[in-house]
């Protein structure tokens, strides 16, 4: 990663007002209003009443509705499974008014077209699925009861209640034929993967959110170690945070904080920005915060904003280098108490012995001046290890608290590949029962790991203990969990921990056992440009390797891409790389024409009869011909990952299903082939794949970053500091062998990169070496995050 700390562009300033889409405004709304209500959620599901706009009189509708809409389909399930259900409703004749009744009848005649987006009928659709499969041997009747368990939980404004009522009496009627093993076993088919569930889900924030946003309602000033998993919404908390504080964002990578700055403008919220500032003087106010300003006389729009007026700023954006002048401009304008420093991933380069950017953090720290600090991480040290660092801020703002806000929630799992293609988790790594034990501690300390167990290789060692009562009877599976509703995917894998922790009798023979009857989930994984290439789905996948250059070579020679194939590119690109360079010359020696000539003689340039104007003319005509000569490359289908063509060759297949391939456009292939870089990468490029490197140049990285935020590349190969210059959405992630120095928590760091979004798809981690996977479920010795901590951040 790149940490020079530079001034916005031109282009980034303009990207800040594209809106961001109507979905994600509704949750940044939800956010932004949940500093007075914490517990705020929505649900887009509609019911019958929310559809047709009817807010009072409820009970009238329910019964109308019941009567109109429901209850023939109910009577016939009641005949149809025989169910003693009495549904013959008493109540008085219902006067509905006019003006409704027309609405209601306007409405019988699309009702169709929006049954499948009407809770009640959704309900009703899987509670008839549920009922016909009750005697079925595929036992999908339990699948279809945990939905409607599921279901009847979300937060519906204005659910019909007899339909509600019908429902949960067959729920409480059946339950006991409900075993929760039988949940467990298929755990990531009924709940993981349940796109059902996920559709139909409540919009809530993460329960850590909350935390933060409540340990700063008092008037205590405090330090948060926030610790959460990556993708998680710790970046958008400060946005809730603004309504009661001031926020000083900072964070290392600039494209997180340009994350941050358009949500906050989407939302109008008053922003500044400090990126490769040097004084307060280069602080630059978004016009929502302009309050001194003069207004362009022709479209009366802002056209100069005195900077300095900084009272109406809710959030200040800014690098790591910026932070001082942020924090003395806010100061100018705000109390200390008011003021939140909100500090983004604070480990960064920490895992370094010595790094250029360490002089800045420790002066940051040194000569700040805010009490109000969240340091917000998925990999923070805990509180015991970074004690001369909190000793200091101790010191230094002596009347406040110090608070750990810890959280491992997550909705999916994104399980760890090994070198040969099996699934990772501990009982089939550590073979003696001291092992695990001290594996199991380390855990239970950073529950994020949790995250990259998967959940069915989960079920199995679940339901193995259970059915060996390997364990005694108080923590088999009917005891610990007391409800259908218990069972969700963060405590099925805490029930695993504890399985652990209590076998130790038994443990050897529970290796052996897993370890002989293990299946692989991959025959190969390493051939990403050929064999393995239809295994990475959904989605694009990371490389990370401390040698780019030698992998993206590697991968560039298993691509067996003809000779005759690279002699017809190579041709072509040196062709093109001499027409590029007659296209400089001649753009530079028009540059200098026009600069050596006076502004009346440019003016004269418009008018066609002018000597000016014809020079002009033959200069265009001049750049057009040479443009005209630059052709287009292209690589055959065969040699692009994921193509029908590829998948007929690699694997046989003739369709494509939810392999990934990649998708970018002539105009971006014609940018980067007259781009003077290696022609190696221009190659891959053609296959989908980008080179991230120190010394590549940067209107390449630039394009490749773009490609990358925009999916449309297939591969990404990079250094591990990478990591921290993307929250891009990547489905499937590699460690090098040649990472066994990469500390625990920049693996961790590292492993955020993958399953970002919330959609549920198949994630993989693929680790390529042994010892990565023990350094991961190991406590470390030597932290040197933690060395770091404790050295920088110290007041002396």
């Amino acid at each position: 990663m790149d940490f020079t700390q530079s001034k916005l562009t031109k282009s980034e300033w303009c990207s800040l007002e594209v809106p961001v889409a109507e979905s994600e405004l509704r949750i940044l709304k939800m956010i932004y209003a949940s500093w007075r209500n914490p517990d705020i959620q929505f649900n887009d599901a509609d019911t019958l009443m929310t559809i047709m706009r009817i807010n009072s009189e409820q009970e009238k509708f329910h019964s109308h509705f019941y009567k109109e809409y429901f209850k023939t389909i109910i009577d016939k399930l009641i005949k149809k499974y025989d169910i003693k259900y009495d549904n013959k409703k008493k109540e008085k004749k219902i006067q509905i008014k006019k003006k409704d009744l027309i609405r209601i009848k306007n409405f019988n005649k699309k009702i169709d077209s929006k049954r499948e987006d009407i809770y009640e009928f959704i309900l009703l659709k899987y509670l008839k699925k549920y009922l016909s499969s009750k005697d079925s041997k595929e036992r999908k009747n339990i699948y279809y009861y945990y939905i409607l368990n599921q279901l009847l939980k979300n937060t519906i404004s204005h659910l019909n209640k007899y339909v509600e009522e019908f429902v949960k009496y067959i729920l409480l009627e059946n339950k006991s034929h409900i075993q929760i093993k039988d949940i467990i076993v298929k755990s990531h088919e009924y709940i993981e993967q349940n796109k059902i569930l996920l559709k139909y889900r409540d919009i809530h924030l993460y329960s850590h959110q909350k935390e933060v946003i409540t340990n700063f309602q008092d008037d205590k000033n405090k330090l948060l170690l926030y610790q959460a998993p990556t993708g998680t919404g710790k970046t958008m908390t400060p946005i809730a945070l603004s309504r009661g504080k001031k926020i000083i964002f900072v964070c290392a990578a600039k494209h997180i904080g340009l994350q941050l700055a358009k949500s906050c403008i989407s939302l109008e919220i008053p922003i500044a920005i400090a990126f490769g500032c040097k004084d307060p003087g280069d602080i630059r106010l978004h016009y929502f915060a302009a309050k001194d300003y003069t207004k362009n006389r022709r479209t009366g729009g802002i056209f100069r904003v005195d900077n300095s007026v900084g009272d109406k700023v809710e959030i200040i954006i800014c690098d790591v280098q910026s932070y001082l002048p942020a924090m003395n401009y806010m100061l100018a304008f705000n109390e200390e108490k008011d003021i939140v420093w909100y500090w983004d991933e604070p480990t960064i380069t920490l895992d370094y012995e010595t790094h250029e950017f360490h002089t800045i953090l420790k002066k940051n720290w040194c000569e700040n001046m805010i009490s109000n600090i969240v340091l917000s991480s998925a990999t923070l040290p805990n509180m015991d290890e970074i004690t001369d660092m909190l000793q200091s801020y101790k010191y230094k703002f002596r009347n406040s608290e110090i608070k750990e806000v810890l959280s491992y929630e997550c909705r999916k799992s994104i399980p760890l590949i090994s070198p040969d293609g099996y699934k990772i988790l501990p009982h089939y790594i550590f073979e003696s029962y001291d092992e695990i034990k001290k594996s199991i501690k380390h855990i239970d300390r950073n529950k994020t790991i949790l995250r990259h167990f998967d959940v069915g290789e989960i079920s199995k060692f679940i339901i193995y203990i259970n059915k060996k009562k390997l364990v005694k009877d108080r923590f088999l599976i009917n005891e610990y969990f007391e409800d259908i509703g218990d069972v969700n995917i963060i405590n099925i894998k805490m029930y695993y921990l504890l399985l652990l922790k209590k076998c130790k009798k038994d443990y050897s023979d529970i290796y052996r056992y897993f370890l002989e009857n293990r299946k692989k989930s991959y025959k190969s994984t390493i051939k990403i440009t050929t064999d393995d290439a239809h295994t990475l789905t959904d989605g694009p996948t990371i490389f990370l390797t401390n040698n780019v250059k030698k992998i993206a070579g590697v991968y560039l020679k298993a691509s067996q891409i003809s000779q005759s194939e690279l002699d017809n590119i190579m041709t072509i690109i040196n062709k093109n790389e001499k027409w590029k360079n007659e296209l400089e010359k001649v753009e530079n020696d028009e540059r200098q024409r026009k600069d050596k000539q006076s502004s009346e003689v440019q003016e004269r340039s418009h008018d066609k009869n002018s000597k000016e104007y014809q020079i002009l003319e033959k200069y265009n005509k001049l750049v057009e011909s040479i443009k005209k000569k630059i052709k287009t490359v292209e690589l055959q289908k065969i040699y692009v990952p994921n193509t029908k063509q590829h998948l007929r060759k690699w694997t046989n297949k003739s369709e494509v299903s939810n392999e990934f391939s990649s998708d970018i456009d002539d105009k971006i292939v014609e940018e980067i082939m007259i781009l003077n870089i290696e022609k190696a990468w221009k190659i891959l490029l053609l296959m989908g794949i980008g080179v991230f490197t120190k010394n590549n140049k940067v209107s390449y990285m630039e394009i490749m970053k773009k490609l990358a935020e925009e999916q449309k590349l297939y591969l990404i190969i990079a250094s591990s500091d990478y990591i921290y210059g993307t929250n891009y959405q990547f489905c499937h992630g590699y460690l090098s062998k040649d990472l066994q120095n990469m500390t625990q928590e920049k693996m961790i760091q590292a492993f955020g990169r993958v399953g970002r979004q919330n959609s549920q798809m198949d994630y993989t981690l693929r680790i390529r070496d042994e010892n990565l996977i023990r350094k991961l479920f190991l406590p470390e010795e030597f932290k040197m995050e933690v060395v770091n901590m404790n050295r920088l951040f110290c007041v002396e």
